[in-house]
């Protein structure tokens, strides 16, 4: 399961990523943007583990909008 969320005008992509030891979910994400006719792509990831595809998905949304906000240090878009 994944969907696409438009947030402040960026695309994020949730991405997660299925560990085949252990069956876990890692968050995965992109997060996308336009600038005059040019379409800008970022992959972000984290260590964090989910037990569930939909979990990791829902907590890539958040973290997504955690760093077009600006909320994450070192990661940033634009």
């Amino acid at each position: 399961m994944t969907r696409t969320v438009i947030y402040k005008g960026f695309i994020i992509q949730p991405a997660p990523r299925h560990l085949v030891e252990g069956g876990r979910w890692k968050l995965n994400l992109f997060i996308l943007w336009s600038t005059q006719n040019e379409v800008h792509s970022r992959h972000f990831y984290t260590a964090d583990e989910f037990a569930a595809e939909d979990q990791a998905a829902v907590h890539c949304i958040s973290y997504g909008k955690l760093i077009i906000d600006g909320k994450i240090p070192g990661f940033s878009v634009g």
